[in-house]
């Protein structure tokens, strides 16, 4: 447990992360940075923190944890700001959805500045195309997965103490270096909700009109928000460029098939519809496996389990 945990930014997940802190116990006080007055006092009323203010600096000055629950172009810009009033031995965190620039920008930071200051990635996978700090009750972290991405530069101890917290708040911790988080997270995170907002422009008012739940369910992620998207593809611009390319070569393939469709009762549609046939049936068995295990079992135990099964993904202990 830690005495004093700081949370920087209180929108959706840093108010998730609170209200779910104060409730596990995970710490003795939880203080909240926020940049507006009417956000400070939503925080206070739906229990995410204990207090809060505006003041970056009076904010974290006693904090044993502090998280950087902001967006991810503004996480090394905050923790450099954070540091010179982080006493000896503060951990700090993030809930950054890609990791290898954050990471490596924040660990230059704490090497220039020779603060005794101690720097975890985190990534708590249980957000919502919702934001703001209103929609922080919708966020379930109990039984979610949460990758932590070491580095050599990153101390045990501190390591163990991150560890600790999340598994404090109900989460499934794994361990991923910032790259390999990065890849995996592109094909199954940053992809969809790229896929979402193309389905979303594909549309005309037309089809809009006559859409249903299909339509719905499929760009449910273009709700999300756009400047918090486009820093996250900024970002990881590299693996979601690869992964991208894969996905339209798949499409590809899959139209190729559809125009042999187009010329019934010939050998090669009937080849195609088998084809088709198969690749929807193997999506279908890939879709009930996973997620029927999900809901019986622990999520985090199903994400992305082949692709971690082939990595080192050994907790440091």
């Amino acid at each position: 447990m830690f005495h004093r945990l700081s949370i920087v930014g209180l929108g959706l997940m840093g108010g998730a992360v609170g209200m779910a802190a104060r409730r596990a116990g995970a710490a003795t006080r939880v203080t909240g940075v926020a940049d507006r007055p009417e956000t400070i006092e939503t925080a206070k009323a739906m229990g995410a923190v204990d207090e809060a203010t505006m003041d970056l600096r009076e904010g974290v000055r006693d904090a044993d944890l502090v998280i950087l629950a902001v967006p991810v172009s503004m996480i090394p810009e905050v923790a450099a700001a954070v540091i010179p009033s982080c006493h000896e031995g503060t951990i700090l965190t993030d809930l950054g959805s890609s990791k290898l620039a954050v990471v490596g920008a924040v660990e230059q930071i704490l090497q220039k500045s020779k603060a005794a200051v101690h720097f975890v990635g985190s990534h708590p996978i249980a957000g919502s195309e919702k934001n703001g700090i209103e929609c922080a009750t919708a966020v379930n972290l109990n039984g979610a997965a949460c990758v932590l991405t070491p580095t050599p530069a990153t101390d045990h101890e501190a390591y163990r103490r991150v560890d600790d917290f999340w598994k404090a708040l109900g989460m499934k911790t794994m361990r991923l270096s910032p790259d390999e988080h990065d890849a995996v997270l592109a094909r199954s995170s940053h992809l969809p909700h790229l896929l979402s907002y193309a389905l979303m422009n594909l549309q005309s008012n037309r089809s809009l009109s006559l859409s249903g739940t299909g339509l719905r369910d499929m760009s449910r992620l273009a709700g999300s928000d756009v400047a918090l998207w486009t820093d996250i593809l900024v970002q990881n611009s590299h693996e979601v460029s690869k992964v991208l390319r894969e996905y339209i070569q798949e499409l590809q393939e899959i139209a190729e098939e559809i125009d042999q469709l187009a010329h019934p009762g010939t050998p090669a549609a009937e080849a195609a519809r088998e084809r088709l046939f198969r690749f929807l049936a193997d999506a279908k068995e890939r879709h009930r496996e996973h997620y029927t295990v999900e809901e019986k079992d622990d999520p985090a135990d199903a994400v992305n389990d082949e692709t971690l099964r082939s990595r080192d993904t050994q907790i440091i202990s």
